[in-house]
């Protein structure tokens, strides 16, 4: 853990230059504007008055945010996202982006109260100086994307990564947060920030997870449900995957595959890319460099909550194995599945935990002689030092055919995966509908994935099902779950 204590904080004049900066911005570009408001959100600006914070609202240099008995939500122009917590106040200190990373971007925020998620943006990614969060006792800089930070009631500054690393700084030191790991600037400057075990609440309760509330008129997704607004994934390492695809084996048929797990041992992301949307565009294998890209095509499926994102590519992806770069086409009723997010960096010792479905791709058959099917599920998981998962799965086509098998797994680490296989006598693991499984070892399923979060809250799994009962049919799919 890193310490060092490169410059001098003073308590006070802190306060004052945060409190001050609402007062000092030019007037310019506006820097953001709020995507959502629930409760008693206002924004005061260089008048010092305090107006009621609507969903649209342009932010800009000067603006303090009050959330009160509310919460809010601010995307920037350079796609940063801020969530803000109940009794929270933030500040706009400084910011300045015209689609460049020159140097002359600024991001330089105050945290005067309460606690907020954010993923940065363009700012930051380049020059890591010109983003900056700063509370009465510390100041949050960035080595990566994504974090929670609170000012507590004592005064103290505490920061867990949700992604990347952030760096940790008071006048006696500065440590690195990386994702799933906490630190705290104590409320006295002369002790330096240092590890804890401590998660960032709002009072005396956790901070509940974002359940923003829509009226009439909002946005809707096309079954008329809300359009749930999430913290996008942002491009950087420290991603794992859990992937399932098929590709032409090059004897006039398709084979089909997994990775990401323990699957893959020692698979290590050492960039995953995404787009503005949150959505996987690339993926590398820091291991053996290893690589899949959407070259020229298009999400078929995508979903995310902020913590997982979960796809299906079709069209041209480019595959490079070290041997150079290979292409595979894949039509409607094919695809390349994943889902991807930031493992659990310390699992829980203790305790048991149920996950339902959170989404899922369409499961594809290898060939595409059909359309995509669906998939459902759920997870059981006891945890300790050697954590144990029951999974259930059901895969169903619209040619007739399904699957429906239950496996086991137990792992000590983020990383997990379970097989299961037909074989003996009766009764078999894996069943089938529609023709499907009808031989006593026809039919095996493997499946990887990891838990993500900083609590292990969600967990990721790609899957293939292996069926030569008649011919060779193989099915692969990729879904997400979250802690009930």
């Amino acid at each position: 853990m890193r310490q060092t204590a490169p410059f001098r904080l003073n308590r006070s004049g802190l306060m004052l230059a945060l409190i001050s900066a609402a007062f000092a911005g030019e007037a310019g570009a506006a820097a953001g504007r709020a995507e959502f408001t629930i409760g008693g959100v206002t924004v005061s600006g260089k008048d010092g008055v305090q107006r009621p914070l609507a969903r649209g609202t342009e932010l800009d240099n000067g603006d303090v945010v009050r959330t009160n008995n509310g919460r809010a939500q601010i995307r920037f122009t350079d796609g940063a996202y801020v969530s803000l917590q109940p009794n929270t106040e933030f500040g706009i200190r400084e910011y300045r982006y015209d689609n460049r990373t020159d140097g002359n971007e600024r991001g330089f925020f105050g945290l005067l109260k309460g606690a907020m998620r954010t993923v940065t943006g363009a700012i930051g990614r380049i020059n890591r100086d010109r983003y900056q969060i700063a509370t009465p006792t510390a100041t949050v800089g960035i080595r990566g994307t994504g974090g929670v930070i609170q000012v507590q009631d004592d005064g103290s500054t505490l920061v867990i990564g949700t992604s990347g690393i952030w760096s940790l700084t008071n006048p006696a030191g500065s440590v690195d947060v990386p994702a799933g790991n906490s630190a705290v600037a104590p409320s006295d400057p002369n002790q330096p920030p240092q590890e804890t075990t401590q998660q960032p609440t709002s009072g005396p309760a956790p901070i509940p997870e974002e359940e923003p509330v829509f009226v009439a008129g909002e946005e809707r997704t096309p079954t008329g449900g809300p359009v749930v607004p999430f913290i996008p994934l942002m491009t950087g390492p420290g991603y794992t995957v859990a992937l399932a695809y098929s590709f032409d084996n090059g004897q006039g048929g398709f084979d089909a595959t997994i990775d990401g797990g323990e699957f893959s041992t020692n698979f290590q992301v050492s960039d995953a890319v995404f787009d503005a949307q949150g959505r996987l565009t690339s993926i590398t294998d820091s291991i053996n460099g290893s690589s899949a890209t959407l070259v020229n095509g298009q999400h078929a499926e995508f979903n995310s909550d902020g913590i997982l994102a979960w796809g299906r590519w079709t069209g041209e992806v480019g595959f490079d194995a070290g041997r150079g770069i290979v292409s595979e086409i894949y039509n409607a009723n094919r695809g390349f599945h994943y889902v991807v997010g930031m493992p659990t960096a310390s699992m829980p010792t203790s305790g048991t935990a149920t996950y339902s479905l959170a989404g899922a791709t369409s499961p594809t058959y290898a060939d595409g002689r059909s359309a995509p099917g669906t998939f459902t599920g759920n997870l059981g998981v006891t945890f300790g030092g050697s954590t144990s998962i029951t999974g259930n799965f059901a895969v169903a086509m619209p040619d007739g055919k399904g699957w429906q098998w239950s496996s086991s797994t137990a792992t000590s680490s983020a990383l997990f995966s379970m097989s299961v296989q037909n074989f003996g006598s009766p009764p078999f693991p894996i069943t089938g509908t529609g023709g499907a499984c009808a031989g006593v070892s026809s039919c095996r399923a493997d499946v990887t994935g990891f838990f993500a979060g900083a609590s292990a809250e969600r967990a990721g799994i790609g899957y293939i099902i292996q069926d030569s009962t008649s011919g060779i049919i193989d099915v692969v799919g990729a879904a997400a779950f979250k802690k009930d």
